[in-house]
């Protein structure tokens, strides 16, 4: 398995100090670098010492070729020795051929330079011999003879008269001879071999006068040594042979070298050359050394030793400024490059943006700067990786989702995160899918379907899960493909959003219901409004006629059916909205008991009616005065549902929570908060009400009875929601009807009543004159007229300006202002404010068929001084004037 660049760099780190010198690139270069010196100097060492030996051996040459000369020179003094005693040999022979003993001749002075002479056969048989040795002449025998006679037959059989003599050397009676044959003398048959005395001193001497500067000397010493003949010796050698084959070089060896030791050893003087003296049967006789003079030789090796001192000198003052020189210059920026970036290594964690700092403009100032190029850009991404980790984090962290891992076969990896502020996810088990008992078989397909979905093709699934049990809750899982292998689900818990959904569809619905309410309060508002204009009129032309004739009129039922239809128009005004309640802080059961007496009279003796009231329940805010009205309608539809047949109504109380998902069961315009409060029950056995009419039923003009208008339930809404409570209503056909009305908590103070009634001031005077300003024609008659019944002056306008022009006229006049809310095309605030502030003491009544309340809405902070709602007595107008007036 391959190491990963920090494990590689904390093995490094952990060896030893001399295993990383040795792997340093500064030791490296050093080694090779001293290598390739060294194998120069070893080079050119080797050269010189090429060329010296050379020259060395060039020099042996000369000796070798000076050796072969000296052979020549050996030829010449053989052959001048030879010549010397040629005469005196003939003698000798003579002598001996007459009869003289051999060893009487050569003792004669006339032969000192003759030390040998043996006689042999003419078939070349030994037969005697003498020679001078260290004691004199002695004889020599043929064992002394022995080695050379074979040779010296060869040198007898060809010799003839007048023939060249062979010279050859022979080692006899201990001493070395220069032996030759002597022409036959004349009728002999014997054969004659002379000698004459080689004497190495005189034969060295002669080759030191014939070549100066040369050491020539006899070696006491014998070598056996074959060495090749260079191509002078041997062109020499073939140039000094006698015509019968044989001269003097045999009795010298070729010349040899001392150089024995090999290449790098020069022996002892090496410009030596050593001659072997061999007789004719190749025997050595003596060794003559010839050489150069030493002190050639000592030059010689002082001067190889010192090129050798030299070769060492030069690679020592070489190696040490080059170790030196690339220490300090050429490798010290590589090493202080290793040592930054071995910091960087060590300590980038600690640097915000690790960067190399370098001076000068060579080849490491680039690759530094190039460096701290790439260290910028890394620490660019590694800063941008590290703010997209931790927006995905602090993405992650704020979602309230939880995220789970699937396999391709959907079953769960791993949850990496549970959803915040809520349990667990349910039926989510480790390697196993989604669990069917708890999402049920269709979302466990559902969500293993979608996981296959994104496998097959790169989308988006979503599904909705719904858990069971006590506690049900939702989710809305989304699932995308991470890889070939897994799936990302991102479950987010939508209980609370569902169960808001719920509530909004049912704030939808209670807003349209409201717009639909409002619509038909305005069309109700209007038609009262307009029926109560028509009612004022006949009310007022009835009794002004009353007041003036008071006869062939019934003038009270002419007032009967016009307050039943003012009623009438009240209870549209009811439903519209018109509902000033005034709250009064009690428990639950004064209410209760407040409507048992009016009960009884509206319950039929075939209904029984019972209490359930719960004790220690919290006190509520309602008005007495309008919220028996709910019970009545309830209880008195109820009673008619039930007709002749027997039945029970029960009234019960219970405290009661209100929460956001129970809200959304009760019927409001406005929403339900939160909190405690008190649950009113009216529950019947009677009929049930149909299914079809449940939504409906709180509707204005929606009634399951033949004769029903229809207002009495949409009236118990409108109050129920005019005191902050809702309704709701439960009915199982044949099993009966349960109305459950919630009243929240009361906020008012114990013992306080809100809206309750102003203390009237006592009544004063009426008014001398009054101003009335209304668009309708009928209304001023009719009020100008039950004015004068009154006593009362009435100036009529039906408009801005003429209002404001009786004002500028009777200003001073006026006492009061009659002035109706809505005038058509005439801004009546505004009205209102002249009116102020041309005649700031005269106090204004306000007229309309519209409830106070929205009066009071329409003029806002502006006072005026009475209301007077249509239609009216004459009694009414009477108080009101007096009220504003006193």
């Amino acid at each position: 398995m391959k190491k990963t660049a920090h494990e590689q760099y904390d093995e490094l780190a952990s060896q030893g100090v001399l295993k990383r010198t040795l792997h340093s690139i500064r030791t490296r270069y050093s080694l090779a670098t001293a290598f390739l010196i060294l194998l120069c100097l070893a080079v050119f060492y080797i050269g010189g010492r090429i060329v010296l030996v050379h020259m060395m051996r060039e020099a042996e040459r000369q000796v070798e070729e000076i050796g072969y000369d000296i052979s020549r020179l050996a030829y010449s003094h053989a052959d001048m020795v030879v010549k010397e005693s040629r005469k005196s040999a003939a003698e000798v022979a003579k002598l001996v051929v007459n009869g003289e003993p051999v060893s009487k001749v050569l003792l004669k002075p006339e032969f000192y330079n003759l030390s040998l002479v043996l006689a042999f056969s003419k078939s070349g048989v030994f037969s005697f011999g003498a020679a001078k040795g260290a004691g004199g002449v002695v004889a020599v025998s043929s064992a002394d003879v022995s080695p050379y006679v074979e040779r010296l037959s060869e040198w007898i059989a060809p010799t003839s008269a007048g023939s060249s003599p062979v010279v050859g050397l022979v080692q006899l009676c201990g001493r070395a001879h220069y032996v030759f044959v002597v022409p036959p003398v004349e009728g002999s048959e014997m054969r004659f071999v002379v000698g004459a005395p080689f004497d190495s001193t005189v034969f060295t001497s002669s080759v030191n006068n014939g070549f100066s500067g040369l050491d020539v000397r006899v070696v006491n010493r014998k070598v056996a040594v074959s060495v090749s003949l260079s191509s002078s010796a041997k062109a020499a050698q073939r140039a000094d042979k006698g015509t019968a084959g044989f001269g003097i070089v045999p009795m010298l060896s070729e010349a040899i070298s001392f150089y024995s030791g090999g290449f790098w050893n020069l022996g002892s003087n090496p410009y030596e050359a050593v001659f072997a003296l061999r007789d004719i049967a190749g025997n050595a006789v003596s060794m003559i050394s010839v050489s150069l003079p030493t002190s050639l030789s000592t030059v010689t090796r002082s001067a190889l030793g010192r090129f050798t001192f030299f070769i060492s000198m030069v690679g020592i003052v070489l190696i040490l400024p080059i170790f030196w020189f690339q220490g300090r210059v050429l490798l010290n920026p590589l090493t202080r490059m290793t040592e930054a970036i071995r910091d960087l290594g060590e300590h980038h964690e600690d640097i915000d943006c690790p960067s190399i700092d370098w001076e000068g403009n060579d080849e490491f100032a680039m690759l530094a700067l190039s460096v701290n190029r790439m260290l910028e850009t890394i620490t660019e991404r590694t800063v941008k990786i590290a703010q997209v980790e931790a927006r995905h984090r602090a993405l992650i962290d704020g979602l309230p989702d939880a995220l789970a891992v699937f396999d391709r076969r959907g079953r769960l990896v791993a949850v990496n995160k549970q959803p915040e502020g809520t349990p667990p996810l349910p039926g989510m088990v480790r390697g196993e899918a989604p669990s069917a008992e708890v999402f049920g078989e269709e979302g466990s397909k559902a969500i293993a379907k979608a996981i296959a979905a994104v496998f097959e093709a790169p989308s988006v699934q979503a599904v909705r899960l719904e858990s069971s049990g006590d506690d049900p809750r939702n989710f809305e899982v989304r699932i995308t493909r991470m890889d070939e292998v897994f799936a990302l689900a991102i479950v987010r818990d939508v209980t609370r959003e569902a169960a808001e959904h719920k509530l909004r569809l049912a704030a939808e619905a209670r807003a349209l219901d409201a717009s639909k309410r409002e619509s038909l309060t305005l069309l109700a508002a209007g038609i009262a409004h307009d029926v109560n204009n028509v009612l004022s009129v006949i009310l007022s032309t009835v009794e002004s006629a009353a007041a003036d004739s008071g006869s062939g009129l019934d003038i009270v039922a002419i007032r009967d059916a016009v307050m039943r239809g003012s009623r009438m128009t009240k209870e549209l005004m009811a439903f519209a909205g018109d509902n000033k309640v005034s709250l009064l802080r009690a428990s639950p059961e004064f209410f209760v008991k407040d409507i048992q007496a009016l009960v009884s009279h509206v319950v039929s003796g075939n209904v029984a009616i019972s209490y359930a009231l719960a004790e220690g329940l919290p006190d509520v805010d309602a008005d007495p005065n309008q919220f028996w009205k709910v019970f009545f309608n309830i209880i008195k539809n109820a009673t008619e549902a039930l007709g002749e047949r027997p039945g029970h109504i029960n009234i019960s109380t219970e405290p009661f929570e209100m929460t956001e998902e129970k809200a959304a069961t009760f019927i409001s315009e406005r929403p339900l908060l939160p909190g405690p409060g008190v649950v009113f029950k009216i529950a019947d056995d009677g009929p049930g009400i149909p299914t079809g009419l449940l939504p409906k039923l709180f509707d204005p003009y929606v009634s399951s009875k033949t004769l029903g208008r229809g207002l009495g339930l949409a009236t118990v809404r409108t109050i129920v929601e005019a005191h902050g409570g809702g309704i709701k209503v439960e009915s199982v056909l044949d099993h009966g009807t349960t109305f459950t009305i919630f009243l929240p908590q009361t906020k008012l103070p114990d013992g306080s009543r809100e809206g309750a009634s102003v203390q009237k001031k006592a009544p004063g005077s009426l008014p001398s004159e009054v101003l009335v300003v209304d668009d309708d024609e009928a209304i001023l008659k009719t009020l100008s007229i039950l004015l004068k019944s009154l006593g009362v002056s009435a100036h009529v306008a039906r408009d801005r300006v003429s209002a404001l022009a009786v004002m500028r006229r009777r200003s001073s006049c006026i006492d009061s202002i009659l002035m109706d809310a809505h005038i058509g095309g005439v801004d009546v605030v505004r009205l209102f404010d002249a009116f102020r502030v041309a005649s700031p003491d005269v106090p204004v009544v306000v007229v309309s068929g519209s409830p106070e309340e929205d009066i009071r809405k329409m003029f806002g902070t502006r006072k005026y001084n009475g209301f007077l709602g249509k239609p009216f007595t004459v009694r009414e107008l009477k108080a009101t004037l007096l009220e504003v007036c006193g």
